[in-house]
């Protein structure tokens, strides 16, 4: 029970907090060499489903991209509000897209736009993501020889147009900086992203999080996946606790189908793939596991006086948790470990509605 237990609280310890130290110690190898790809025609594709609110923004903003030679495709699934009659507003030429499916999820619309992309570049985004007007072009000044994937940076706003990003957020933004040094970073934003449209894979109907599996495929082929930090899309942060509950739980959801379809990467002789992706990723999915392993092992050792008093940490801890959601309580150092509760609870959540089956590959579109 004693190696259980302290197994658990070292890869709970190492996927948060030693990991992106690890990343400072080690030493690039010289990638991304070479020049950028010449500039060449671009796909903006997004998926949307009921984003009346914002398309019409979402067009005006595509219409202010500095790139010379890009358009827009806007797959619409199955929508029953007015987005449709908002682009028709909107539109000026045909540089804007449209395609209409019937109501079938993310994963079968993207699939249905990218067969009928022909530019050899694809930037994804979201109806609420806006880019700015150098975006695409940045994207591309970072698509050098033996790179499959650019990520662009997510900026999150509050409705004063203030700074909405949170400790968690800025550390995933610090820890991308450094993957990227190593041609791997794990996971592109579905806000902004870009890739070689010819390394495509359509993805299988029920893919939940379709950003992260075509970056990870595109990255398990043995291309490199890098951070462009001056290619800025923002999006308007509104949200609850309970909202990122859900959200949390459907990418949860999400995060177990990728470990099965992306299971090449789980072989250590990928190298440097195997170690970015199973630190980053896997180690943290497991993460509600070995948070109730720790505390069951715990619980059986409280014969010893040491482990009696883990055990009444562990307990405070998820109480104070517990009073931190009760009582809407935002002070730093214990709304980060109430957020830490949350994410774990909703990755668990995650998993059993995956493996019963009770996840849709549908989504609803966000509080705007």
């Amino acid at each position: 029970m004693e190696f259980v237990f302290w197994a658990s609280v070292l890869l709970i310890f190492y996927s948060h907090f030693l990991y992106p130290g690890v990343l400072y110690l080690l030493r690039p190898r010289g990638t991304q060499e070479g020049n950028p790809d010449p500039l060449g025609p671009v796909a903006v594709v997004c998926s949307v489903y009921n984003e009346a609110k914002v398309i019409s923004r979402k067009i005006e903003n595509f219409y202010r991209l500095s790139h010379p030679e890009v358009e827009l495709y806007l797959g619409l699934d199955g929508c029953s509000d007015d987005t449709m009659a908002e682009i028709h507003r909107a539109r000026r030429d045909h540089r804007v897209k449209v395609f209409e499916f019937p109501r079938s999820g993310k994963a079968r619309v993207i699939n249905a736009l990218l067969e009928r992309v022909w530019q050899p570049y694809v930037v994804m985004t979201d109806a609420n993501s806006m880019f700015r007007p150098d975006a695409v072009s940045n994207l591309l000044a970072h698509l050098k020889k033996g790179v499959g994937v650019v990520c662009g940076r997510l900026v999150l706003l509050d409705g004063n147009g203030a700074s909405g990003e949170g400790l968690y957020w800025r550390l995933e933004t610090h820890i991308k900086k450094r993957e990227s040094l190593f041609g791997s970073v794990i996971g592109a934003n579905g806000a902004i992203y870009l890739f070689r449209r010819e390394l495509f894979e359509p993805l299988p109907p029920g893919t939940i999080n379709d950003d992260f599996s075509i970056s990870m495929r595109i990255f398990e082929q043995g291309y490199d996946v890098v951070y462009a930090e001056a290619a800025v899309a923002e999006e308007l942060q509104i949200t609850s606790d309970y909202e990122e509950f859900r959200r949390h739980v459907r990418d949860g959801a999400g995060h177990y189908r990728a470990l099965v379809y992306l299971r090449g990467l789980l072989n250590p002789l990928q190298g440097k793939r195997f170690f970015f992706y199973l630190s980053h990723r896997v180690l943290r999915w497991l993460g509600p596991f070995f948070l109730v392993l720790a505390f069951l092992s715990n619980a059986l050792l409280l014969n010893q006086p040491f482990y009696q008093a883990l055990f009444a940490i562990q307990f405070l801890g998820y109480g104070t948790a517990a009073l931190v959601g009760l009582l809407r309580i935002r002070w730093k150092p214990f709304y980060i470990l109430y957020y830490f509760i949350l994410l774990n609870a909703a990755l668990m959540c995650g998993f059993f509605k995956n493996l019963l089956g009770l996840q849709r590959i549908t989504w609803d579109s966000t509080r705007r």
